[in-house]
């Protein structure tokens, strides 16, 4: 019995060691949001979601390769979050 806790501790372990830290996640998604055009948002109950399901959700070389992507392509690349297909480039709108 006691090995089976044991073995059952290891495995919870190794299967939360792909998760990446809430720092890491704040990076990303900081980065994910100037790509995007996004970055102007000062909704901090949107972004302790979005951490939460950043860490919940993503592996850790996700996060890296969100956190580095210079172009929306790369971050598209890198199976982070959802990254719409066609953002629109932020200096441009509907007013003109």
């Amino acid at each position: 019995m006691a090995r089976l806790a044991l073995l059952l501790a290891i495995a919870s372990a190794a299967l939360g060691c792909n998760k990446p830290s809430e720092d890491d996640c704040k990076v990303a998604l900081t980065n994910m949001r100037r790509l995007m055009g996004t970055d102007n948002s000062l909704d901090q109950s949107s972004n302790a979601g979005d951490v939460r399901r950043c860490k919940g959700g993503s592996t850790k070389t996700a996060v890296a390769c969100a956190a580095k992507a210079q172009t929306l392509d790369e971050l598209r690349a890198c199976d982070f979050m959802k990254v719409p297909s066609k953002a629109s480039d932020p200096g441009s709108g509907s007013a003109k």
